[in-house]
Protein backbone atom coordinates (compact mmCIF):
# COMPACT_ATOMS: atom_id res chain seq x y z
CA UNK A 1 0.00 0.00 0.00
CA UNK A 2 0.95 3.57 -0.55
CA UNK A 3 -0.63 6.34 0.70
CA UNK A 4 -1.65 5.13 4.86
CA UNK A 5 -3.53 7.22 7.36
CA UNK A 6 -3.09 7.06 10.94
CA UNK A 7 -5.46 8.55 13.59
CA UNK A 8 -5.69 8.93 16.96
CA UNK A 9 -8.78 9.56 19.11
CA UNK A 10 -8.59 11.60 22.14
CA UNK A 11 -10.41 13.62 24.72
CA UNK A 12 -9.20 15.65 28.12
CA UNK A 13 -5.54 13.70 27.85
CA UNK A 14 -3.47 16.10 26.96
CA UNK A 15 -0.43 15.16 28.20
CA UNK A 16 -0.65 11.20 27.84
CA UNK A 17 -1.31 12.43 23.68
CA UNK A 18 1.95 14.50 23.66
CA UNK A 19 3.58 11.23 24.32
CA UNK A 20 1.66 9.14 21.74
CA UNK A 21 1.84 12.10 19.24
CA UNK A 22 5.79 11.89 19.93
CA UNK A 23 5.99 8.07 19.29
CA UNK A 24 3.96 8.02 16.29
CA UNK A 25 6.26 10.64 14.82
CA UNK A 26 9.72 8.89 16.07
CA UNK A 27 8.62 5.33 15.50
CA UNK A 28 6.46 5.43 12.45
CA UNK A 29 8.93 4.67 8.56
CA UNK A 30 6.01 4.05 6.25
CA UNK A 31 6.98 6.84 3.80
CA UNK A 32 3.44 8.37 2.65
CA UNK A 33 1.35 9.05 5.93
CA UNK A 34 -1.35 11.40 6.13
CA UNK A 35 -1.77 11.86 10.16
CA UNK A 36 -4.35 13.62 12.46
CA UNK A 37 -5.85 13.81 16.03
CA UNK A 38 -9.56 13.74 16.45
CA UNK A 39 -10.22 15.50 19.42
CA UNK A 40 -13.54 15.18 21.24
CA UNK A 41 -14.31 18.83 22.75
CA UNK A 42 -11.31 18.72 25.24
CA UNK A 43 -11.64 20.96 28.38
CA UNK A 44 -8.12 20.11 29.30
CA UNK A 45 -5.56 22.52 26.80
CA UNK A 46 -5.80 19.44 24.53
CA UNK A 47 -6.79 21.72 21.41
CA UNK A 48 -4.94 24.34 22.15
CA UNK A 49 -1.73 22.22 22.44
CA UNK A 50 -2.59 20.44 19.22
CA UNK A 51 -2.70 23.91 16.96
CA UNK A 52 -0.19 25.69 19.41
CA UNK A 53 2.19 22.66 18.05
CA UNK A 54 0.93 22.36 14.48
CA UNK A 55 -0.28 18.87 15.00
CA UNK A 56 -3.48 18.70 12.44
CA UNK A 57 -6.58 17.97 14.28
CA UNK A 58 -10.27 17.52 13.55
CA UNK A 59 -13.09 18.09 16.45
CA UNK A 60 -15.91 19.88 17.60
CA UNK A 61 -18.66 19.59 20.73
CA UNK A 62 -18.54 16.44 22.74
CA UNK A 63 -20.06 13.67 20.83
CA UNK A 64 -18.78 10.59 22.32
CA UNK A 65 -16.47 8.16 21.10
CA UNK A 66 -18.19 6.62 18.09
CA UNK A 67 -18.57 9.99 16.26
CA UNK A 68 -14.96 11.34 17.43
CA UNK A 69 -13.37 8.07 15.47
CA UNK A 70 -15.50 9.08 12.82
CA UNK A 71 -14.51 12.15 12.49
CA UNK A 72 -10.42 10.83 11.99
CA UNK A 73 -11.66 7.42 9.75
CA UNK A 74 -13.58 9.69 7.15
CA UNK A 75 -11.02 12.32 7.16
CA UNK A 76 -8.60 10.14 6.30
CA UNK A 77 -9.85 7.60 3.79
CA UNK A 78 -12.51 9.46 2.09
CA UNK A 79 -11.32 13.16 2.17
CA UNK A 80 -7.26 12.26 1.78
CA UNK A 81 -7.38 8.64 -0.05
CA UNK A 82 -5.82 6.98 2.30
CA UNK A 83 -6.07 3.02 1.10
CA UNK A 84 -5.45 2.29 4.82
CA UNK A 85 -6.30 3.52 8.36
CA UNK A 86 -4.84 2.75 11.43
CA UNK A 87 -6.65 4.37 14.29
CA UNK A 88 -5.09 4.79 17.57
CA UNK A 89 -6.49 5.48 20.85
CA UNK A 90 -4.74 8.10 22.70
CA UNK A 91 -2.94 5.84 25.67
CA UNK A 92 -2.52 3.38 23.52
CA UNK A 93 1.53 4.07 21.80
CA UNK A 94 3.62 2.38 19.54
CA UNK A 95 6.33 0.83 21.28
CA UNK A 96 9.52 -0.22 18.37
CA UNK A 97 10.43 1.59 14.96
CA UNK A 98 8.49 0.46 12.13
CA UNK A 99 5.59 -0.41 14.41
CA UNK A 100 3.27 0.55 11.77
CA UNK A 101 4.17 -2.39 9.08
CA UNK A 102 2.44 -5.59 10.47
CA UNK A 103 -0.87 -3.26 10.60
CA UNK A 104 -0.50 -2.36 7.02
CA UNK A 105 0.08 -6.03 6.03
CA UNK A 106 -3.08 -6.94 8.00
CA UNK A 107 -5.26 -4.25 6.26
CA UNK A 108 -4.27 -5.40 2.63
CA UNK A 109 -4.06 -9.21 3.45
CA UNK A 110 -7.86 -8.78 5.69
CA UNK A 111 -9.52 -5.61 5.19
CA UNK A 112 -9.83 -5.42 8.68
CA UNK A 113 -8.02 -6.53 12.18
CA UNK A 114 -7.72 -5.07 16.16
CA UNK A 115 -5.43 -5.23 19.26
CA UNK A 116 -4.52 -8.07 21.07
CA UNK A 117 -3.92 -6.24 24.54
CA UNK A 118 -3.01 -8.14 27.58
CA UNK A 119 -6.41 -9.13 28.85
CA UNK A 120 -7.80 -10.38 25.54
CA UNK A 121 -5.70 -13.64 26.12
CA UNK A 122 -8.09 -16.13 27.44
CA UNK A 123 -10.76 -14.96 24.51
CA UNK A 124 -7.96 -16.92 21.97
CA UNK A 125 -8.21 -19.40 20.29
CA UNK A 126 -5.42 -19.82 17.80
CA UNK A 127 -2.99 -17.94 15.57
CA UNK A 128 0.24 -15.77 15.99
CA UNK A 129 -0.67 -12.60 16.48
CA UNK A 130 1.48 -11.61 13.19
CA UNK A 131 -0.56 -10.14 9.80
CA UNK A 132 -0.20 -13.30 8.16
CA UNK A 133 -1.63 -15.50 10.97
CA UNK A 134 -3.24 -13.30 13.12
CA UNK A 135 -4.82 -14.23 16.99
CA UNK A 136 -8.12 -15.61 16.55
CA UNK A 137 -10.87 -14.25 18.74
CA UNK A 138 -14.08 -14.81 20.83
CA UNK A 139 -14.07 -11.00 21.72
CA UNK A 140 -12.84 -7.54 20.64
CA UNK A 141 -11.45 -4.49 21.98
CA UNK A 142 -10.75 -0.98 20.81
CA UNK A 143 -7.22 0.77 21.35
CA UNK A 144 -6.04 -0.28 18.09
CA UNK A 145 -7.75 -1.07 14.85
CA UNK A 146 -6.90 -0.78 11.50
CA UNK A 147 -9.48 -0.78 7.97
CA UNK A 148 -8.95 -0.73 4.57
CA UNK A 149 -10.31 1.85 2.58
CA UNK A 150 -12.52 -1.16 0.43
CA UNK A 151 -13.60 -2.55 3.99
CA UNK A 152 -15.11 1.21 4.71
CA UNK A 153 -16.68 1.27 1.38
CA UNK A 154 -18.54 -2.00 1.94
CA UNK A 155 -19.17 -1.96 5.77
CA UNK A 156 -19.26 1.89 6.75
CA UNK A 157 -18.31 3.81 9.49
CA UNK A 158 -18.83 3.21 13.41
CA UNK A 159 -23.27 3.91 14.26
CA UNK A 160 -24.00 7.55 15.24
CA UNK A 161 -26.30 6.05 17.32
CA UNK A 162 -23.98 5.03 20.07
CA UNK A 163 -23.21 7.98 22.24
CA UNK A 164 -20.65 8.55 24.85
CA UNK A 165 -18.77 5.52 25.91
CA UNK A 166 -18.82 1.39 25.00
CA UNK A 167 -19.80 -0.95 22.95
CA UNK A 168 -19.46 1.04 19.58
CA UNK A 169 -16.51 -0.79 18.63
CA UNK A 170 -17.52 -4.17 18.72
CA UNK A 171 -21.00 -3.58 16.57
CA UNK A 172 -18.40 -1.81 14.05
CA UNK A 173 -15.86 -5.28 14.07
CA UNK A 174 -18.51 -7.25 13.74
CA UNK A 175 -20.36 -5.52 11.12
CA UNK A 176 -17.05 -5.50 8.82
CA UNK A 177 -17.16 -9.14 9.36
CA UNK A 178 -20.00 -9.78 8.42
CA UNK A 179 -19.31 -8.71 4.86
CA UNK A 180 -15.91 -10.36 4.59
CA UNK A 181 -13.19 -8.34 6.88
CA UNK A 182 -11.42 -9.21 9.45
CA UNK A 183 -12.67 -11.88 10.78
CA UNK A 184 -14.35 -16.16 10.17
CA UNK A 185 -17.81 -16.84 11.49
CA UNK A 186 -19.57 -20.08 10.54
CA UNK A 187 -22.59 -22.07 12.45
CA UNK A 188 -20.85 -25.38 14.43
CA UNK A 189 -23.86 -27.63 16.16
CA UNK A 190 -26.79 -24.92 15.28
CA UNK A 191 -24.56 -22.01 17.02
CA UNK A 192 -22.82 -19.28 14.98
CA UNK A 193 -18.99 -19.07 15.87
CA UNK A 194 -17.10 -15.54 15.49
CA UNK A 195 -13.69 -15.07 15.74
CA UNK A 196 -12.27 -11.45 15.16
CA UNK A 197 -8.49 -11.13 14.14
CA UNK A 198 -5.87 -9.19 16.28
CA UNK A 199 -2.28 -8.62 16.15
CA UNK A 200 0.22 -8.40 19.14
CA UNK A 201 0.88 -4.87 17.18
CA UNK A 202 3.71 -3.79 18.93
CA UNK A 203 1.87 -1.19 21.23
CA UNK A 204 1.83 0.00 25.14
CA UNK A 205 -1.63 0.19 26.78
CA UNK A 206 -0.74 3.55 28.96
CA UNK A 207 -2.58 2.58 32.61
CA UNK A 208 -4.13 6.26 32.98
CA UNK A 209 -8.06 6.48 34.67
CA UNK A 210 -10.82 5.80 32.57
CA UNK A 211 -13.71 7.64 31.22
CA UNK A 212 -16.25 4.69 31.51
CA UNK A 213 -19.69 5.53 32.49
CA UNK A 214 -21.49 2.58 33.42
CA UNK A 215 -24.95 4.32 32.42
CA UNK A 216 -23.34 5.25 29.10
CA UNK A 217 -22.03 1.20 28.81
CA UNK A 218 -25.73 0.33 29.71
CA UNK A 219 -27.51 2.30 26.90
CA UNK A 220 -25.07 1.78 24.35
CA UNK A 221 -25.19 -1.83 24.98
CA UNK A 222 -28.70 -2.40 24.00
CA UNK A 223 -28.11 -0.40 21.30
CA UNK A 224 -25.31 -3.01 19.69
CA UNK A 225 -28.27 -5.41 20.45
CA UNK A 226 -30.28 -4.08 18.37
CA UNK A 227 -27.64 -3.23 15.81
CA UNK A 228 -26.04 -6.54 16.05
CA UNK A 229 -28.15 -8.49 12.85
CA UNK A 230 -28.56 -5.37 10.93
CA UNK A 231 -27.38 -5.91 7.19
CA UNK A 232 -25.85 -2.83 4.92
CA UNK A 233 -23.39 -0.04 4.56
CA UNK A 234 -23.27 3.14 7.17
CA UNK A 235 -22.39 6.46 6.81
CA UNK A 236 -21.39 9.00 9.71
CA UNK A 237 -24.56 10.53 10.17
CA UNK A 238 -27.88 9.55 10.65
CA UNK A 239 -30.03 12.44 9.17
CA UNK A 240 -29.40 15.99 7.74
CA UNK A 241 -28.96 17.31 10.75
CA UNK A 242 -25.70 15.16 11.60
CA UNK A 243 -24.51 15.51 7.78
CA UNK A 244 -24.14 19.51 8.16
CA UNK A 245 -22.53 18.79 11.46
CA UNK A 246 -20.40 16.43 10.42
CA UNK A 247 -19.26 17.94 7.23
CA UNK A 248 -19.13 21.33 8.58
CA UNK A 249 -15.98 19.58 10.93
CA UNK A 250 -14.59 18.31 7.88
CA UNK A 251 -14.40 21.04 6.04
CA UNK A 252 -13.15 22.98 9.23
CA UNK A 253 -10.02 20.51 9.53
CA UNK A 254 -9.34 20.99 6.19
CA UNK A 255 -9.52 23.99 5.97
CA UNK A 256 -6.82 24.80 8.72
CA UNK A 257 -4.54 22.75 7.02
CA UNK A 258 -3.71 23.91 3.29
CA UNK A 259 -0.57 22.55 3.84
CA UNK A 260 -1.95 19.15 4.04
CA UNK A 261 -1.73 16.03 6.86
CA UNK A 262 1.48 14.53 5.81
CA UNK A 263 2.83 13.32 8.52
CA UNK A 264 6.80 13.69 6.83
CA UNK A 265 8.22 16.15 4.18
CA UNK A 266 10.18 14.85 1.34
CA UNK A 267 13.22 14.55 2.89
CA UNK A 268 11.47 12.05 5.55
CA UNK A 269 11.66 14.45 8.48
CA UNK A 270 8.28 15.36 10.80
CA UNK A 271 6.47 18.21 9.11
CA UNK A 272 5.72 19.99 12.35
CA UNK A 273 8.32 21.48 14.60
CA UNK A 274 6.21 20.97 17.95
CA UNK A 275 8.55 18.44 19.12
CA UNK A 276 10.86 21.09 20.23
CA UNK A 277 7.76 22.76 22.74
CA UNK A 278 7.60 19.34 24.44
CA UNK A 279 9.12 18.33 27.99
CA UNK A 280 12.32 16.67 27.51
CA UNK A 281 10.89 13.30 28.12
CA UNK A 282 8.77 13.31 25.60
CA UNK A 283 11.24 15.10 22.87
CA UNK A 284 13.69 13.19 20.35
CA UNK A 285 14.22 13.00 16.92
CA UNK A 286 12.67 10.26 14.59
Amino acid sequence: MSRIGIGIVTYNRRDVLAATVDRVYRLTRHADVEFVVADDGSTDGTLEWLRDNDVPVIGGVNMGIAWNKNRALYLLAEMRGCEAVILLEDDTQPNKPGWEAEWIEAARLWGHANFAAPWMTSHLTGGAGTAADPFRSRNVTAQCSVFSREALLYGGFYDSRFRGYGHEHVEHSRRLLRVGFGGTERWVDGEEEVRYMLLNGDLTVVNVPSFQNDEQVERNLHIAGTLMTEQGYRAPWRDDKELKQFRAEIASALDARPQGFALFGAGGAAVTGWQSALPGWLGGGR
